[in-house]
């Protein structure tokens, strides 16, 4: 029996001494971290980039009620929502159906738009209940927001960046202007 934990001793001092594999074994220790950080960098930067065209996109379309545009040419909600799908989707492929609300009210003075924090997340649920489309006439006061439902899209970061139930993450975009004297 002595002799068999001798040559356990043996054997382990050899495997201690060994650096044949230390290099994947190292390898192996810095990997997981590794691939977290590349992933979860990718998935911040996919979120800013959707982001930043969400907001180019009501920025853009937000100037055709500004200007008077979609109220003297009739465009209705049907076509800004249009317009702001097709300028949403000028940098990176966003699919519309079902991800992009908008809400277009009018307010009569600036402190009415501020104080009314009306806001569609409710007990971790987006509702699209009591959205609008009032682009008003001139000189009146309106506020745009665009919502757009994004899919987190690494599994393992869903608790990190949603901020709604379902491993979805609600990207907001708000225009407040006063229409010009169209």
């Amino acid at each position: 029996m002595f002799a068999r934990t001798l040559r356990r001793m043996k054997a382990f001092r050899r495997f201690a001494r060994a650096r044949r594999g230390s290099a994947a074994v190292e390898f192996a220790l810095v990997l997981m971290p590794f691939f977290l950080l590349t992933f979860g960098l990718a998935e911040v930067a996919m979120v800013g980039f959707a982001q930043t065209s969400l907001d180019f996109a009501v920025s853009e379309t937000a100037r055709q009620i500004r200007t008077g545009q979609a109220q003297t040419n009739g465009g209705s909600e049907a076509q800004i929502r249009r317009q702001l799908c097709s300028e949403l989707n000028s940098f990176i492929v966003m699919g519309c159906d079902g991800n992009l609300f908008l809400d277009v009210r009018r307010f009569t003075s600036f402190t009415d738009a501020s104080n009314s924090a009306w806001n569609p997340v409710q007990n971790n649920q987006f509702s699209a209940q009591g959205m609008g489309y009032q682009p008003g006439q001139p000189s009146d006061i309106v506020v745009v927001r665009a919502y757009y439902r994004w899919k987190v899209m690494t599994p393992l970061f869903e608790p990190i960046f949603e901020n709604v139930s379902g491993g979805e993450r609600i990207l907001v975009s708000t225009m407040m202007f006063r229409n010009e004297p169209f």
